[in-house]
């Protein structure tokens, strides 16, 4: 014998390290794609819950300052202010100190309505009288005075720079034309402000979050962590003064991300902004992991090619070799291991077979000879005389009574049925198949027998559908059971057709409420099914067929039982052994 050769690019190495490439090449493709998008996806995070953040924050803050609004407006109908800038000359002393402890108290309660207010004061001009909610009460002087000449007559509907502070200014009354009898102030916390906008930004990443006039382009607050915000305050803002919006930046060589949403309440507009880096770096370092699993999953493909290329090849020599001897006629070849692997499953289940090699061919031969009697069987049942006439007969009265409906399903059921039976090709036939013939074929007799017998079949359950079994064995048994079991039955017969499973064997029952069958009867008919020799000269009749052909193909556990019913009735109940369930699909996929 030649040595066996394998072609160098058939080689199971080369194809395993081909298919491992293959494989992995896909894959960190894949990865590089996914990194990427993960980079974006990161980046697009990043801008949804900055933008999120800083609108959420812009419009606390605008709900804070018209609150702050609200109660200044309110102030300006204290009674007790009134009071000190109309009618104080004519006030006693006592009236007047309450009239400004109670103003104080009540400017006081607007400063502790929010952690942004500083103080709240009263300037009333006309007295040289200023009460502070925080300070208490003291004179204008000359600074106050100038302060309020500095400032205007009107009301500010949006906090004002002045100086180091944020004001919200109401006169009264609101005119350029009148000079107003008191003025009342609200001072914000720059403090206050600085800390709030701290919440907007993360410990450990280069941030910063800003408010900046909108009109002049100060930073009024902020807060910042790193290098980046001390830079972005120092030079003017890559962004337009009163809009809402995304850009990037590059601020000292490095790249900035900056989301802005302009308040026109305010007239200001916040501004957050992060490095990129601080971001995405940490994503980078996966970049440098993808290429170290590319090369280590290079490494891993030679290795398990040389592997596999010494644990498969050499032990598919082996079986070919031995292959080559049973080919030759070497009954006598066996293959013999030393390691526990699944070669060595192969090589026991290869002894095996050849083992039963043998037998295999003798039940080869007798198998042919059960399928030429059968088919000798069937073809005895194709030309059965009385169901082929009285099914015309029963066909002609329909059409003479121009029963035309059930005509045309008597008829073509009828021609259902020959023509299966006349279909001889295929030794096997799909259950579902051999089912519906028998359904075919019991629908008739049922149209038939109408008056006195009704047939019953349960369907085929799913699982079982596409399992190959030897032709013709269940209409017989139905046949058996109309022609035997309801020969004297007059009316009321009855025939069931159901499945089931016996652990891991598929049963079929044929029951019926005919006669039923004595102990002699049954008894005479389970020997001869019990009949291991086929050359006995004993008659073949088609239950002893459709027995020892299951046993053929599926088994000794396969075949047909006998059951008495109490009361009269006969159940045949023929067993297929699949193997349990979890084998279907094998018998299903190869016969």
């Amino acid at each position: 014998m030649n040595k066996f050769r394998i072609p160098w690019r058939n080689s199971v190495y080369m194809r395993m390290l081909l298919l491992f490439i293959a494989i992995l090449t896909p894959v960190y493709v894949i990865g590089l794609l996914i990194y990427n998008w993960g980079i974006q996806a990161v980046k697009e995070q990043v801008y949804q819950s900055m933008d999120s953040q800083t609108a959420y924050y812009l419009n606390e803050l605008e709900t804070k300052v018209e609150q702050m609004k609200i109660l200044l407006l309110d102030s300006l109908n204290d009674d007790n202010l009134n009071n000190l800038a109309t009618i104080s000359p004519i006030m006693k002393i006592s009236e007047r100190r309450s009239a400004i402890t109670r103003l104080q108290q009540r400017l006081f309660a607007i400063k502790s309505s929010s952690e942004l207010i500083e103080d709240v004061a009263a300037y009333i001009p006309g007295t040289d009288t200023l009460v502070s909610g925080v300070y208490g009460y003291d004179n204008i002087g000359q600074e106050g005075l100038k302060l309020l000449g500095r400032t205007g007559q009107r009301f500010t509907t949006a906090p004002k720079l002045d100086g180091d502070t944020l004001k919200l200014r109401a006169p009264f009354p609101n005119s350029r034309n009148r000079k107003p009898l008191f003025l009342v102030e609200v001072t914000l916390s720059l403090e206050q402000l600085d800390k709030s906008l701290s919440y907007l930004i993360q410990p450990g990443q280069d941030e910063d979050a800003a408010l900046i006039r909108a009109s002049s382009g100060e930073r009024v607050a902020g807060a910042r962590t790193g290098t980046i915000g001390f830079a972005m305050s120092t030079r003017e803002p890559p962004f337009p003064p009163a809009a809402d919006g995304k850009t990037f930046a590059d601020v000292e060589g490095r790249s900035v991300f900056a989301v802005y949403h302009y308040s026109k309440k305010l007239d200001m507009t916040l501004v957050k902004t992060v490095e990129i880096d601080s971001v995405t770096g940490p994503a980078q370092t996966y970049r440098k992991w993808l290429w170290f699993f590319l090369a280590t999953g290079l490494l891993i493909v030679l290795f398990f090619s040389v592997s596999l290329y010494r644990s498969i090849h050499k032990p598919l020599v082996t079986v070919i070799r031995a292959f080559g001897k049973l080919q030759a006629g070497d009954l006598k070849v066996r293959i013999h291991r030393r390691n526990k692997d699944d070669f060595n499953y192969l090589y026991a289940h290869f002894n095996r077979t050849v083992e039963q090699l043998n037998s295999s061919i003798d039940q080869a031969y007798r198998q042919t000879i059960l399928a030429q009697r059968a088919e000798l069987k069937q073809l005895q049942a194709q030309i059965n005389p009385h169901f082929l006439y009285n099914s015309f007969f029963m066909l002609h009265r329909m059409v003479k009574m121009e029963d035309n409906s059930k005509a045309v399903v008597f008829s073509k059921k009828l021609g259902e049925f020959f023509q299966f039976v006349t279909r001889n090709s295929e030794d096997e036939i799909l259950l579902t198949k051999e089912a519906e013939h028998a359904r075919i074929y019991s629908d008739i007799q049922a149209m038939r027998f109408v008056s006195r017998l009704q047939i019953d079949i349960e369907p085929l359950p799913a699982w079982i559908q596409h399992c190959y079994v030897p032709r013709m064995i269940l209409q017989p048994l139905i046949e058996n059971a109309i022609e035997h079991g309801m020969r004297n039955k007059e009316k009321d017969g009855r025939i069931r057709i159901s499945y089931g499973r016996d652990g891991e064997r598929f049963v079929v029952a044929i029951e019926d409420n005919g006669t039923g069958m004595d102990e002699e009867t049954r008894g005479r008919l389970e020997r001869s099914l019990d009949e291991q020799s086929l050359g006995q000269e004993t008659e073949i009749t088609a239950l002893i067929n459709i027995h020892r052909r299951l046993r053929i193909k599926f088994g000794p556990d396969s075949g047909l039982g006998f059951e008495t019913t109490p009361g009269g009735g006969l159940t045949v109940r023929a067993t297929i052994d699949f193997g349990g369930e979890k084998h279907v699909s094998d018998i299903a996929g190869g016969r």
